[in-house]
């Protein structure tokens, strides 16, 4: 079963370059990547984007961060 994240970041990784939220989610549905059941699904998505973000010290963060948040709130995959 994919996660939210695998399906972000293969998003990320099809568009080979930096993508917002919105965009990332708008793909992810588009392409059947991820059944989102949530009443909110965008902030789950943001949520999940987030832990997973180079410098997020939370609780929840990822041990190895795959990704990078931009100034322009664009999410980058790290290599």
């Amino acid at each position: 079963m994919t996660t939210i994240i695998d399906a972000a970041l293969a998003v990320l990784k099809k568009a080979n370059k930096p993508l917002s939220a919105d965009e990332i989610y708008t793909e992810i549905c588009n392409n059947n990547l991820f059944e989102f059941k949530a009443q909110d699904p965008k902030a789950i998505l943001k949520a999940q984007l987030r832990k997973n973000c180079l410098g997020f010290t939370g609780k929840s963060a990822a041990e190895k961060p795959r990704l990078k948040q931009l100034a322009d709130k664009k999410y980058q995959f790290l290599i």
